[in-house]
C-alpha cells in the first residue's frame, strides 16, 4: 500500500492526478512527437548558446538536465492500485481512500500508475505534513482530539447539537408525548403559582425552563417526581444521541446537558409561558404588572432572539461548509497541479532549466501544506472549548451555546490557502537564506584553506 496523500480525500484525488499526469505524459512523449519535437527544440537552442559561447557545458548541462527528467519523471512509473493516506496508515477509521476511488479508476480497469519521481517527492511533502501535525499534535497535548483522527471534531460536535436540538425530540415518541403533557399541564400550574407569589413575580418572566431550581422549588410533590423521571430520560436520550458521534465520553466535560435540554423544549415553554402570562390558561392570575412587564421585554426579547438566530445561523453555515469544502477544493487544486507535470517537464526541456520545476514543486507544496494551518485551527478551537468548558463560571460552554468561534474557524479556513503561501514562502526565504549563508561561509573557508596552500 503506497501512502498518498494526508486525508483519503486529498489522496483520491491525487492518484487521479497522477494517473492524469501519466496518461498527459503517454501522449506528449510516446503516442505522438510533441515531446521529441519540445527536446530537439531545447537541444538546438543549447547547441548554438554553447557555440556562441565557445563552451560546451551549456549543451552538456541540457543533456543531463533531458536524463534526469527521463530516468526520474517520465519513464519509471509507480503502481498506485493499492494507494492509501497517511492518516489510513496512522489509525483513521473513517471513509477510506479506495472508497472514494471506487468506481472511478480502479474498479473500471483504467490504468493506475504515475510519475514514479513526482509520487516519491509527493511522499515526502506528505511525509514532511504528517510529521509536523503529530508534532503539533504532542506539543498541544491533544491526543484525544488528534487532528489527524478528529479533524475539526469540536466544530463537527458544535455544529451537529445546534441542528439536533433545533429538531426538537424526533426520535422518542414515547418521551416527546411525556414531556408535552407535562409542559402542558404540570408546568403552566407552577408558573401561575410562581406569578401569584410576591415574591418570584419579578424573576418569572426570565425562566421560561421547567428545570430552573426556581421552577422546581414551586412544584408539589408528585410535580417534582414527574419531572426528575423526564429530566433523567432527557438525559439519557441526549447521550444516546452523542455517542452516535462514535466519541463516547469524549465531550463530558465540554457540553452542558441543560444548555441543549432548554433549547429542545424552547417552542414548548415558550408556548406555556405566554398561556400564562396572557391568562389564556385560565389560572386566575391577577397581577396586571407581570403581564405588562412580559409584554414590555418581549420586542427586545424577539430582536434578540433573531439576532441570536441569524448570528448562530450564518455561524454554522460558514464553518460547515468551509469544513466540508475545503478538503475537496484542496484535492482539486492537487489533482490540477499533477495534471500540468507533464506541460512543466515540457517547459524545462524547452528552455533547458530546472528553475520551472522547481516553482511547480513550491506550489505543489503550498498545495499540501493547507492541512498545516488547518490542523493549527483546530488546536485553537479545542484548546479554546477546553478553556471555556473549564471556567467555574455556570455559564454554557460556548462552544455550544455562543458558537462564535465556528465563526472564527470559518473565517480562518477561508484564509487557510494565504495564511499557508506565507508559511511556505517563508520557509523557502529561510532556507535560502541559510542555503547562502552556508555558500558565503564554504567560500571564506576555501579561501582560507586555497590562501595556506598558496592558490
Amino acid at each position: 500500500m503506497i501512502p498518498t496523500g494526508i486525508s483519503p480525500t486529498e489522496a483520491a484525488f491525487e492518484v487521479i492526478g497522477l494517473v492524469n499526469a501519466k496518461s498527459i505524459m503517454d501522449f506528449l512523449f510516446f503516442n505522438t512527437r510533441i515531446g521529441a519535437a519540445v527536446f530537439l527544440i531545447g537541444l538546438l537552442i543549447s547547441l548554438w548558446r554553447s557555440v556562441r559561447e565557445t563552451h560546451f557545458s551549456t549543451l552538456w548541462s541540457y543533456l543531463i538536465k533531458f536524463g534526469i527528467i527521463l530516468f526520474i519523471f517520465i519513464k519509471p512509473m509507480g503502481n498506485l492500485e493499492n494507494a492509501t493516506s497517511t492518516m489510513e496508515a496512522g489509525g483513521w477509521e473513517g471513509t477510506t481512500t479506495q472508497e472514494t476511488l471506487k468506481g472511478t479508476f480502479i474498479d473500471s480497469g483504467k490504468t493506475s500508475t504515475g510519475s514514479l519521481g513526482l509520487l516519491t517527492i509527493s511522499q515526502g511533502y506528505n511525509a514532511l505534513v504528517y510529521g509536523t501535525i503529530s508534532a503539533i499534535t504532542a506539543v498541544t497535548q491533544q491526543k484525544d482530539f488528534n487532528y489527524l483522527n478528529n479533524p475539526f471534531i469540536v466544530n463537527k460536535v458544535s455544529i451537529y447539537l445546534q441542528h439536533f436540538s433545533s429538531e426538537g425530540i424526533k426520535k422518542d415518541n414515547v418521551l416527546k408525548k411525556d414531556l408535552e403533557e407535562f409542559l402542558k399541564n404540570d408546568y403552566p400550574q407552577t408558573l401561575g403559582r410562581m406569578l401569584n407569589n410576591g415574591n418570584t413575580q419579578s424573576k418569572i418572566t426570565k425562566k421560561w425552563w421547567p428545570g430552573d431550581e426556581d421552577v422546581i422549588a414551586n412544584y408539589d410533590l408528585d410535580q417534582r417526581k414527574r419531572w426528575e423521571d423526564l429530566d433523567s430520560r432527557l438525559t439519557e436520550y441526549i447521550k444516546t444521541e452523542m455517542n452516535k458521534l462514535g466519541n463516547e465520553g469524549l465531550f463530558d466535560g465540554l457540553i452542558d446537558y441543560t444548555a441543549i435540554k432548554i433549547k429542545l423544549l424552547a417552542s414548548h415553554t415558550e408556548k406555556s409561558a405566554i398561556d400564562v402570562v396572557s391568562n389564556i390558561a385560565g389560572y386566575g392570575i391577577e397581577p396586571k404588572a407581570a403581564r405588562f412587564s412580559w409584554m414590555m421585554r418581549q420586542p427586545a426579547g424577539w430582536l434578540a432572539y433573531f439576532a441570536s438566530l441569524v448570528g448562530q445561523f450564518f455561524s454554522t453555515t460558514l464553518a460547515e461548509f468551509m469544513i466540508k469544502a475545503l478538503p475537496y477544493l484542496q484535492g482539486y487544486a492537487v489533482m490540477i497541479i499533477y495534471s500540468l507535470f507533464p506541460f512543466t517537464l515540457l517547459l524545462c526541456l524547452l528552455f533547458g532549466t530546472f528553475s520551472i520545476l522547481k516553482e511547480y514543486f513550491i506550489y505543489l507544496f503550498w498545495v499540501k501544506s493547507w492541512v498545516i494551518v488547518w490542523a493549527l485551527i483546530h488546536y485553537s478551537v479545542v484548546y479554546m472549548s477546553t478553556l471555556q468548558a473549564s471556567l467555574a463560571s455556570g455559564i454554557s460552554p460556548w462552544f455550544f451555546e455562543k458558537p462564535y468561534f465556528n465563526t472564527v474557524t470559518g473565517v480562518l479556513l477561508v484564509m487557510s490557502p494565504g495564511i499557508s503561501w506565507f508559511m511556505t514562502k517563508g520557509v523557502l526565504s529561510g532556507i535560502g537564506e541559510a542555503a547562502t549563508a552556508l555558500t558565503l561561509h564554504a567560500d571564506k573557508g576555501m579561501g582560507k584553506v586555497g590562501s595556506k596552500i598558496g592558490v
